[in-house]
């Protein structure tokens, strides 16, 4: 038998046994996707939309269930005061199915300028997202707190129209979660320029420090 040959049968070997390998596995995962199927069956879809608004319902992930809701509020049509038209003023998103929602984009003039997260699950909102003209200009994190955000980021957009690029331009932070800001960074291109602390939580710089830049 030549070489050739034995190569041949080899290879059919091999993929026959994977073959039968990942038969079970496949069987085993399809079961547990239509008992996944079947529970999230069981749970209630989050209640979207309030008077005068109107919800489409679309399920992305071909699960049976809705998992994006567009929400409008009728206008006056532009091109014809006699008219109205539905325009869209928020999405709201169930990322994985629990019932709550993840994710909420607010819209004006069609235009997203707001976007908040739920990026742990636990049905409280963890990031706020505010855009100019599709750039996000600032988030807003709640990390300890769930009432108000204690980290601030500003971004600012640089260089030609069609390269520009958003950079990192200010943190803050409300480290004893009284409402004011008693901690800033300014960043220069990726690098930390310089620190102000307000050691007396007066709403001052006390103390101004080098950064890795320097």
């Amino acid at each position: 038998m030549s070489i050739k040959r034995i190569a041949f049968y080899i290879c059919v070997w091999f993929v026959a046994f994977f073959l039968v390998a990942c038969s079970a596995p496949a069987k085993t995962a399809a079961k547990k996707d239509t008992n996944a199927t079947k529970s999230k069956a069981n749970i209630p879809e989050p209640q979207v939309g309030g008077a005068n608004e109107f919800v489409k319902k679309f399920d992305l992930n071909k699960d049976k269930r809705a998992d994006l809701w567009k929400v409008y509020v009728k206008v006056t049509d532009k091109r014809d005061s006699t008219k109205t038209v539905l325009k869209l003023v928020r999405q709201e998103i169930d990322l994985n199915g629990d019932g709550k929602i993840d994710i909420k984009r607010f819209y004006k003039d069609g235009t997203k300028h707001r976007e908040i997260f739920d990026l742990d699950y636990d049905g409280k909102f963890d990031l706020e997202k505010f855009y100019h003209k599709g750039h996000a200009y600032k988030h807003a994190y709640y990390l300890r707190s769930k009432t108000r955000p204690d980290v601030f980021k500003y971004f600012e957009l640089e260089g030609k129209k069609r390269k520009k690029k958003s950079f990192l331009v200010r943190k803050e932070r409300d480290t004893n979660l009284d409402g004011r800001i008693d901690y800033w960074e300014y960043w220069e291109r990726g690098n930390l320029d310089r620190i102000g602390r307000d050691t007396d939580f007066d709403g001052k710089v006390d103390v101004w420090e080098k950064g890795s830049s320097n």
